[in-house]
């Protein structure tokens, strides 16, 4: 029977294994998990690092793992929804990178990958995912999957496919096969922050229309006029009739910047 709130929980040991060594986890490390559910992961996290924060929004669930790990001051288990939580209170600035790790619920996955790319307090992260949103996060360039959701994440983090996972290492097994990926916080980030919206305002531009060329769609998102963005790109050294998922994404951060004074240029004429 499927849960309230959509969870399959995981229930194949050799996937948590996985998990657990993809993360390469250390005694003195502190673990964020996000989505304990029955604790299958939470287990072995509580014996392998310093301090385990696990996030569970489901409130008989938080309750019995609550109970089940009083005994280990180490975890402490939140109940909570980990798109509404402020890590930072939960994490102090003093407190060393964190490894994140999480079996994710597949309606909520983008939106737990937007709250934690924007969050600079973790290190390494290792996440069950459904596997064609995996594979859009570790596209290259020129792949029919490479779009938005790569960008927004390769800006911040390294992605790495680890394992394919079967339905049936799960209860209730979903309809689909996932993955077990693993992402690496970049130490040096193509953009500061401040240049962050430029870069997702174009990209949100070069993929609105994603069957169009670069030049169209940017022109349909815009309002600016073809021939000017066709010169713009011409001038950047993008050809105005490439696609957007043939643009890499140190390409698209280069012209973040250009592509606000450019916009503001062209409002103002």
């Amino acid at each position: 029977m499927r849960q309230p709130l959509g969870q399959h929980f995981l229930h194949d040991y050799k996937v948590a294994k996985t998990i657990l060594a993809a993360a390469e986890l250390k005694p003195t490390e502190t673990a964020l998990e996000i989505g304990p559910g029955k604790g299958v992961l939470t287990e072995t996290l509580a014996g392998r690092v310093h301090r385990l924060v696990a996030i569970e929004l489901d409130a008989a669930l938080a309750e019995k793992l609550k109970v089940r790990f009083a005994a280990k001051p180490s975890v402490e288990i939140v109940h909570l929804d980990f798109l509404k939580a402020d890590l930072n209170s939960l994490f102090s600035p003093a407190t060393p990178p964190v490894k994140v790790l999480g079996n994710l619920p597949y309606s909520i996955t983008s939106p737990i990958f937007e709250k934690l790319m924007a969050w600079s307090g973790w290190e390494t992260g290792v996440f069950l995912i459904q596997r064609e949103v995996a594979q859009r996060i570790a596209a290259p360039p020129g792949s029919r999957t490479y779009g938005i959701l790569t960008l927004a994440v390769q800006l911040f983090a390294s992605a790495e496919i680890i394992l394919q996972v079967p339905p049936g290492a799960f209860a209730p097994p979903p309809k689909v096969f996932s993955t077990v990926l693993r992402l690496r916080r970049k130490k040096c980030l193509l953009l500061a922050p401040e240049e962050t919206s430029n870069f997702f305002d174009l990209v949100h531009g070069a993929f609105a229309h994603r069957r169009k060329t670069i030049a169209n769609s940017l022109a349909f998102f815009s309002g600016i006029e073809r021939a000017s963005l066709a010169d713009w790109l011409s001038r950047h050294k993008i050809s105005p009739g490439a696609r957007a998922e043939t643009i890499s994404l140190e390409e698209y951060a280069q012209l973040a910047g250009a592509w606000s004074i450019f916009r503001r240029e062209m409002n103002l004429t």
